[in-house]
């Protein structure tokens, strides 16, 4: 699907992040400093945010909703649209977001959805506050998107526990005078390389399902526990992400040269450079910050637009935002953010 909305403008951006930092090489002693050393170089990830167990997703994009609206003196009535972006929901039922509308002293003439998607899901939840605004159907849309990953992980999987983090991040999409383009793929045969088998209506959480089972590669996880089967998930990225970036650079008539700003989906520092490297940009206009934070699933894109562009100037008149993952799901989004304030992370 590609598609070019109007009227449209990205306001604010903040993160929110668990003030728990889990060092890698604090896992030496149970993976073995030899692994954990090896993990890290390939990775490039040292440490991430783990949350308190009490802490759900909701709850740090709740944060990070509520610094936006303070800083930015936004007047809650207002807001007219929510988007929940996470695979960490609260419940099954009810949505999340009807939940944060009301945590967050919204009108209840806000419409609110949820988006279960993981590592792709920012670019599907800027789709959505885009096609509102765009249609006139909202004027100010909440787009919150997170994950606490760390609860789908077993202890005994250091394939992943190595790699992903949490965070919470909110981005107010208005209506503005400039457009946005997106380009979104998916591929459903995929979908075995990146699930948590057990625990939905297919194949509930069971005795069997709980049972330990270790990999050719010693890592333990049950069926009710995410896995992850990297080398697919690498070949699917380097295979896909840069031709569908290019091509929405293309389909906003675009200079390639003149894109001056990339954020990639930070899966791990390896792959962001890969994906860099194929779409053959400078490190400067694409950065990484998953040395610091790991894999935040949807939260990756507004994380790093928080962290760096916050610090540092950028030419984001026009900015590429790619990312890809869970699903199988890939895309990205064209767009003007030249004039978008960003807050450095909260608890950084």
């Amino acid at each position: 699907m590609k598609v070019i909305l109007n009227n449209l403008q990205v306001k604010a951006v903040v993160s929110w992040l668990p003030e728990n930092r889990l060092e890698m090489i604090s896992l030496g002693k149970i993976y073995g400093d030899a692994e954990v050393v090896s993990v890290m170089k390939a990775t490039g990830v040292e440490r991430v945010r783990v949350a308190d167990v009490d802490m759900c997703s909701s709850d740090m994009c709740q944060k990070a909703a509520e610094v936006l609206i303070e800083r930015e003196g936004i007047d809650k009535n207002e807001i007219d649209g929510l988007v929940f972006v996470s695979q960490t929901t609260d419940w099954i039922l009810p949505a999340t977001s009807i939940s944060l509308q009301d945590r967050l002293g919204l009108n209840q003439d806000t419409v609110c959805i949820d988006i279960h998607y993981g590592c792709s899901g920012y670019i599907y939840g800027m789709l959505q506050a885009a096609t509102w605004i765009s249609t006139g159907a909202c004027k100010n849309v909440l787009v919150l998107s997170g994950d606490t990953t760390s609860r789908m992980m077993n202890p005994n999987d250091k394939s992943l526990r190595m790699v992903f983090g949490d965070c919470g991040t909110a981005t107010l999409v208005s209506v503005g005078t400039s457009r946005m383009g997106f380009h979104i793929q998916s591929d459903g045969s995929g979908a075995d390389r990146l699930i948590v088998p057990a625990g939905g209506f297919r194949t509930p959480i069971s005795e069997k399902t709980s049972q330990l089972v270790w990999d050719e590669d010693k890592n333990g996880r049950t069926q009710n526990d995410l896995f992850m089967d990297g080398m697919a998930i690498f070949n699917f990225a380097i295979t896909k992400v840069h031709k569908n970036v290019n091509s929405i650079i293309e389909e906003m008539q675009w200079a390639k040269e003149d894109v001056g700003f990339y954020a990639i989906h930070q899966a791990n520092e390896f792959m962001v450079n890969y994906v860099r490297k194929k779409l053959k940009v400078a490190v400067d206009i694409a950065p990484t910050n998953c040395r610091d934070y790991g894999n935040t699933g949807p939260a990756t894109i507004p994380l790093l637009l928080s962290d760096v562009c916050s610090q540092q100037q950028y030419d984001l008149k026009k900015t590429i935002m790619c990312g890809f993952g869970v699903g199988l799901s890939w895309g990205s989004v064209a767009v003007d953010l030249s004039e978008t304030k960003f807050y450095e992370p909260i608890n950084k």
